[in-house]
């Protein structure tokens, strides 16, 4: 960013961009185009919209959606008018919610949809400051104190109209150092922290991290994450800067089939989206055996010898050059075409990327570029690059910022993109940023020799067995997940003599081995119960353990037949796993591994 302001980003980017196209949106089974121009128009009359409602200069907005161009727009149009956007999931709670408008102090909340409206109108008379909703999709008829975004947009073509300038005057007001958003953790331990981050935060680390990470201009990128996280609203920061092609994926259900219909250069992911695609090539090459998986399997033998080498930053020349010609024509080159055929890379962040799954895609010739960053640095500490990679680490740190590991492993950072506080909570904001600056991000991790990060566990997630031994349970669990009938992995262990684990099973593949086994049952709830399942997932266990020190090691684990979810509470908008709602949920049965010590 040449600018030290988002609005003034914005305003210059749709200036420069004219009639390129900056969105892709769909609708009614179309990808439709919308072009910087139309989104400048669009934005103008919503931000003049929002100052006729009475709104003044730090105001708090809110935006109740999933992802979609309403969501960026409606976001665009509070940061032109000056007003602070306070992002909020839309698979939270109606209590979430309303704790989330309360602390705030909200004045006007962007709704999606009916769904998300009554989440909100239940608590309205708890609601002193909250003055008007805003319903992106639907009717607003028979719903008081609510306007519809074409309702919003005709008011703002109206306040323009009677106050000339009146919007230009107020970006000539906002400086730097003014609040962009406050942006509300997930508050699984509590009630969640709002962070409050600057413009000067933001705009310098979409300034570093695109002197490190290249995005030309006009490049399309799919965007699926929830822009409540600070990872999906960071890209869409990056990309408007970048000047490049948003396209909106329909949902988080449809990435695989909006991937060649949008064939983007580069996505931006959790590491879940890559667990479920290394599973789901692994499970196909599996079903169809016989020729097609002998030469799978040779291919990426093939592959990995191409990738070691390319780590190594050494030549791939000779017989191995030909052979990776012909294992790309016959295998890679069709993956990637589902893919779309013209990625470039993939990044991954916001949670630990296992690196047998970032290695298994390079020898696919498909780049998965991990970085790290919290919400409290909007978003990236650190990066990995095209040209400049580690697998198993989350890159260097950006150009402007310092991270030093302290005397107990913690990973502290000092830069301009550190948040200013927690809003309304002095006492927590002293926790994070100490005297000198240095924001403790409760991550534990290292620095190699060559100066690569490398993030070890959560501080308030590591094991401290019985015995004294300190283990990291994301390690372990990353190491499970690569089974291809493991879909997810919980380790447990805390002051206990070993380490004991959740392990959910893949429907598709367990289905298809009792049936290869004789195994009438289908129902994969059954199978995690059927002794001849436990068995063979203990002989597999126990060839994983292998690779561990023992104190690492599973000693027992107990088999689920459903998938941790958002929808019965164990995951975060973002795929993560709540630790402390599983262990609440499946006490018992982690428990009783425990009971015959």
């Amino acid at each position: 960013m040449k600018e030290t302001t988002l609005n003034r980003m914005f305003l210059n980017r749709i200036a420069a961009g004219g009639d390129d196209t900056r969105y892709i949106v769909p609708r009614d089974g179309k990808w439709e185009p919308m072009t910087f121009r139309e989104v400048g128009a669009t934005v103008r009359e919503m931000a003049f919209g929002l100052m006729s409602l009475g709104l003044a200069r730090g105001d708090k907005v809110a935006i109740l959606s999933s992802t979609r161009v309403e969501w960026t727009l409606s976001d665009i149009a509070c940061i032109l008018g000056g007003f602070v956007t306070v992002p909020i999931y839309p698979s939270n709670l109606p209590d979430q919610v309303e704790y989330i408008l309360a602390h705030s102090g909200a004045r006007v909340a962007f709704v999606e949809d009916e769904q998300q409206w009554n989440k909100v109108a239940g608590a309205r008379n708890n609601l002193p400051e909250l003055a008007a909703l805003v319903l992106l999709t639907g009717s607003p008829e028979g719903k008081a104190g609510t306007i519809s975004l074409a309702d919003l947009r005709a008011k703002g073509t109206e306040h323009a109209a009677a106050h000339t300038g009146a919007l230009e005057a107020r970006g000539d007001e906002i400086r730097p150092e003014d609040d962009l958003t406050i942006i509300y953790t997930s508050g699984t331990t509590g009630p969640p922290k709002g962070a409050v981050i600057r413009h000067s935060n933001v705009a310098f680390d979409v300034t570093a991290t695109l002197e490190v990470v290249d995005v030309p201009r006009g490049s399309v990128m799919l965007q699926f994450l929830p822009l409540a996280h600070v990872l999906g609203r960071f890209e869409h920061f990056l990309s408007f800067d970048a000047m490049t092609v948003t396209a909106f994926a329909r949902g988080l259900q449809t990435v695989a089939e909006d991937l060649p219909a949008v064939r983007p250069h580069m996505m931006i992911s959790v590491p879940r989206l890559y667990e479920k695609f290394y599973a789901a090539v692994l499970g196909k090459v599996h079903q169809e055996g016989g020729l097609k998986k002998s030469i799978f399997l040779w291919a990426l033998t093939v592959g990995r010898e191409v990738s070691a080498l390319k780590q190594r930053r050494e030549r791939i020349g000779g017989l191995l050059a030909m052979k990776f010609s012909i294992a790309d024509r016959l295998v890679f080159g069709k993956i990637r075409a589902r893919l779309g055929g013209r990625l470039r890379f993939f990044v991954s962040g916001g949670a630990p990327l296992a690196r047998e799954i970032a290695e298994f895609f390079h020898a696919m010739d498909i780049l998965i570029l991990e970085g790290y960053g919290l919400t409290e640095t909007p978003s990236v500490v650190s990066a990995n690059q095209v040209d400049n990679f580690k697998f198993g680490s989350v890159g260097k740190p950006l150009p402007g910022t310092e991270v030093r590991i302290a005397s107990d492993g913690e990973i502290l950072v000092r830069g301009p993109h550190v948040f200013k506080e927690y809003y309304r909570d002095p006492a927590a904001t002293r926790e994070a940023i100490d005297p000198e600056q240095w924001f403790h991000t409760g991550d534990i991790g290292v620095i190699d020799a060559d100066g690569f990060l490398r993030i070890t566990d959560r501080k308030k997630d590591i094991i401290v067995t019985s015995g004294g031994k300190n283990v990291a349970p994301q390690n372990v669990e990353n190491l499970l997940k690569t089974d291809k009938f493991v879909s997810q992995a919980f380790v447990f262990g805390d002051r206990k003599r070993y380490l004991t684990a959740i392990l959910t099973l893949v429907p598709e593949e367990i289905g298809k081995w009792a049936g290869e086994n004789g195994i009438p049952e289908r129902d994969p709830v059954a199978l995690a119960k059927a002794p001849r399942v436990i068995e063979m997932m203990s002989a597999r266990v126990d060839g994983m353990n292998r690779s561990l020190a023992s104190f690492e090691q599973i000693k027992k684990f107990v088999l689920l037949g459903n998938d941790f979810t958002q929808e019965t509470g164990e995951l975060t908008p973002t795929l993560k796993v709540k630790r402390k709602v599983v262990i609440q949920k499946y006490g018992m049965l982690l428990d009783a591994l425990y009971e015959k010590e």
